[in-house]
Order: structure tokens, then sequence, then C-alpha cells
């Protein structure tokens, strides 16, 4: 393996892959595993061997490192002067988000891929997909229908409990909500124990998964600290990569293809960036069109999401002792040690999935922890800051099935100037409905006789907030992006989808996506285990492509 500041420039290989995030390192693993093919995989950050990264709960200190993570600023209009810019974050560095994120490993409902077939994305239904699924799993709760062993991807069940967890499944229950062993096993209401990528109480990235294995591989060279600028075409075939190393412009040529996989914020600004999307955005941008597609940037789904804390009337039921003083010196020695305890899992233990409104399937996800993060000064929970010392109760409701669209475009042709992302929360009138039945469902959730004997009162929004109105004006205030984005360079059959069902982006040759962009709708639950899928998958297709 080559890892270090100029591997390649100037350089054929057979692939070059974009971006070392869940999709890209399972992509780019997936086909150097094949010693026939040369793969150079870029990443623009650097290889996170920090043991803050392996540490589960460490995202807490990386979430705000530029070194670990992009930082976009959203332009969207807040509803009080006093609220701060909204951001989001998604992960930098070998395994992209994979290595900062709360590891859940949730595979979304069989109706999602299903939904992907109907709009004639062919080879891309329930079925196979969930054999992509299975064969990057290994599961350590054994095979089943839903559930995959002796995958690269280590998945563990739950392994730390404390009082307050089991009235939270009890609470559930008597919601409605049937318990399961495994939340992935069942496409019904539910609750459970969330499981999550990590083996032996430590995070297993992407990177982790599929590149490490195969590091020293001669086939595979690994480029970090290599940003992007822009894909290089002769007429409207792609033959190579622009990149940025150490202040200097280099280039960098494939042989057979280029697949990007930067995630569905970068990939379509890096088509827009050389030439690929709509035609008004690229002239105003002053880059010239190579293929007129007007949905790279636009139609992207994502998820959004509302944290209620809940004051508790009892000290020790909770778990936010295991974060300050003795308790975390405990706590950190038994996950170094024994791979377990309070900061061997991601932030949430309790998870479930209800419908709320009309829906078929499951449209709201939940989230349930024992401990509350610290207001803000405008009196609203700041996730992944620093833990309150009192006793709480976290209640995270995120909305599954979000109709706004959101648009992502270039305003220049520099790609060290950020692209403009306008959100349109709740544009549609069908997702003000699900954000009011949203919170009404969790106030009744944490009324159920399990639950409300702990609650001393509901800090956030409060007791204030009661009619339909304020609701959701606290709901517009207080709502957070689940980080969940989709469909930005969606695949499909009709001709203006960005990509054909084999990913291959129209107008063009020589060129795929492989990565949340591609997806073509919402997933019903986290994208970090279907994005991983998505590039074994699209690995599959590609080598079967090369092989006729």
């Amino acid at each position: 393996m080559s890892t270090h500041s100029h591997p390649c420039a100037n350089q054929h290989y057979d692939f070059i892959v974009v971006g070392a995030g869940s999709s890209g390192c399972a992509l780019a693993g997936t086909l150097a595993a094949n010693s026939k093919h040369s793969v150079l995989l870029i990443e623009a950050g650097s290889n996170n061997r920090s043991a803050l990264v392996s540490m589960p709960k460490g995202i807490a200190k990386l979430v705000n490192k530029p070194a670990y993570t992009w930082v976009y600023q959203i332009d969207q209009k807040r509803t009080a002067d006093t609220e701060q810019p909204e951001v989001w974050i998604r992960g930098k560095g070998l395994g992209g988000s994979s290595a900062i994120n709360g590891m859940i490993w949730s595979r979304g409902q069989a109706a999602d891929y299903d939904a992907w077939q109907q709009q004639g994305c062919t080879g891309w239904d329930w079925q196979t997909f969930n054999s992509a699924l299975k064969a990057i799993e290994d599961h350590q709760l054994g095979p089943a229908a839903n559930r995959g062993t002796g995958g690269q991807v280590t998945i563990s069940p739950g392994p730390f409990r404390y009082p307050l967890v089991d009235d939270m499944l009890s609470a559930a229950q008597q919601q409605g909500l049937n318990l399961v062993d495994d939340l992935n096993d069942s496409h019904e209401e539910r609750v459970g124990l969330y499981s999550h990528n990590t083996k032996r109480g430590r995070r297993v990235s992407a990177a982790k998964a599929f590149i490490d294995p195969i590091k020293h591989r001669k086939n595979l060279t690994i480029a970090t600290h290599t940003f992007v600028r822009k894909v290089l075409f002769e007429g409207n075939k792609a033959v190579g990569v622009e990149v940025s190393i150490e202040d200097k412009t280099h280039a960098i040529y494939c042989n057979k293809e280029i697949i990007l996989s930067a995630g569905a914020l970068e990939t379509p600004r890096l088509l827009q960036l050389s030439g690929i999307g709509p035609q008004r955005v690229l002239e105003y941008a002053g880059v010239n069109v190579v293929a007129h597609s007007p949905d790279v940037g636009r139609r992207m789904r994502e998820h959004l999401a509302f944290a209620m804390s809940f004051r508790l009337n009892q000290d020790r039921i909770g778990n936010q002792h295991c974060f300050y003083g003795l308790g975390l010196a405990k706590h950190i020695l038994q996950q170094q040690l024994f791979g377990t305890g309070a900061l061997s899992f991601g932030p949430f233990e309790v998870g479930g999935f209800a419908k709320i409104g009309d829906a078929q399937w499951p449209n709201l996800q939940l989230y349930l922890s024992g401990y509350v993060f610290k207001l803000s000064d405008d009196n609203h929970p700041v996730p992944l800051s620093e833990i309150d010392k009192q006793p709480g109760l976290s209640l995270y409701g995120q909305l599954l099935d979000l109709q706004s669209e959101s648009e992502i475009k270039i305003i220049s042709p520099d790609p060290n100037i950020p692209a403009v992302i306008e959100p349109n929360w709740l544009s549609h009138p069908q997702d003000q409905q699900r954000a009011i039945q949203s919170l009404k469902y969790m106030r009744q959730l944490a009324q159920q006789p399990a639950l409300s004997q702990h609650i001393d009162h509901e800090m956030v929004p409060g007791p204030l907030v009661q009619t339909d109105e304020e609701i959701l004006e606290a709901f517009k205030r207080l709502a957070t992006c689940g980080l969940h984005a989709t469909g930005s360079c969606r695949m499909g059959g009709d001709e203006q989808s960005v990509l054909d069902p084999e990913l291959k982006v129209r107008g063009v040759t020589g060129l795929r996506v492989a990565d949340c962009s591609a997806m073509p709708g919402n997933i019903s639950g986290n994208t970090n285990a279907p994005a991983m899928a998505l590039g074994y998958r699209a690995a599959q297709i590609i080598q079967d492509h090369w092989a006729s």
C-alpha cells in the first residue's frame, strides 16, 4: 500500500475511487480483492488512527475538530434571531462518517428498496440488497433471514445495561411496540436494543472493515490528504481527476473508470464542478457544461429529528454518572481492558420504530438514553456536547419519510468555495403534520407508567408548548438534521435521473457514482449500513461489467 503525500501524480490506475467513506471503502476494498485491478482510493482527510476514533463514545471529542469532520453551513433562515446558524457535519479521513458516527446498524425497510425497483432501478430490490447486506455482515447474534455472518463488518448487540434501560423497553411495549432481539429482523413497529458496528467494544469503521485487512496489497494505493478538485474529461469520456496535494495541483488518470463516493453532499458538488449538472447552475457558476443533468444536486432527502429532554427524580437510575470523575475512569478502563461499559457503544442504547399518521410502515425512529446534554443559552440541548451531571432522559425522534426536498448548488468554479445547501425543511404540508405527530407520540411514550414513575418534569420543549401551532414552532426552531442525506445524484429508469441502474452517470462515459447520493429515496433508518452495502453492490456490478 502507498500512503504518502505524492504517490500518484501523473500515474494511471484501472479504477479511481474518490472518497474513503462508508461506500468508498467497501467499494475500493472489494475491487482491490481482485489482484488484476489496480485501484486508487483518494481521501482528503487523514488515516484516522486516533484512539478516540476506535473508542465508540470518543465521537463527542471528534465532531468539532476540523481534522475529523467537514462542516457545512446551511442556507436556512432560522425562526428567531437568537438561533445559531444550522450546520451539517460529515466524517473526514479514512472511514468517512463511519469513523465519527453513532455506529447504529440499521438496514432500512424492505419497502425502501422495493420502491427503488419500482422507480426503474433494476437489480436494487430488497431481495438483492438484503443479499449485499448479509454478505458484509458478521453479526454476533448469528445468521437469520435478515442477518449475515462471516462478512467484514462485525455487528454487536448492546453490551451495557443500567436500571432505566429495562423501563424504557417496558414503556415502549406499553405504547404498543413489540420487543425484539434484533431491530433489523422485523419491519413492523418494534423496540429493542440497538446493534452497533463494534467489535469487543471498539468501532468497526468502513476503513477498519474493508481496507485494513488488504492494505498491503500491491494493487491498492491509498492517497490521503488529497483533495479532488474535479473530474477530467476528453470529450464526454472521464479520463482522470485533478487533485490538490500540499497546495500543488496534479492530474491522475484512469484506464477504466472513475467512481465518485464522496457522499451525498460532496458528490453532486464534484459533478457540478466537473461540468455535469443543471445547465443554469453551471452557467451561473462559470463552469463549462459537459452534460446537462437537471437533477444533480436536486431532489435530496434528509431526516429531521427532535430531541426531547426530561429531568429524572432519581440520581442513580440513569447513566450520566458514567461520564464524570471516578465513574468515567472506571468506564474508560472497562472499555480499554474488556470492551464493555458505557464507552463501548454509541450514544443511544434503546431504539424503536413506530408509525405515526397514516403511514403503512414505521416512519418515526426513536432513540433513548439515560442522560441529557447540557442546554444552550437559548434552552435547547446541544447534541454531543457536555453531558448534564443531573439525572435525565433523552428521547430523540427522527422523521423518516419527509417529502420536502433539498438542493445543493455550486456558485463558483473554485472548488474551495462551498456549495450552497438549501434544506427546505418542512416545506411540504405532510411534513409539518408529521412533526406535530412525532412530538405528541414521544410525549405519550414518556407518560407510560414504566417511564413516568421516574420523570420529574419535561425540560425540552417544556410544558408550555401544547397547541399544534406551538409544537410546530418549537420543532422548526429546535429540530436538527439527521445527517442521513440521500438522492442528490439519484439513480433511476427515467432519462432525467442522474444515474442509470448500473450507477453510470448519464451523458458521459467512464464515470459512476456509488454512495448515498445514488439512493433515489429515503432510507427508513440510519444510512451507514446501506451505504456500505451499496459500495459492495457497486463493486459487484463493476466487476461483472469488466469481466464480460
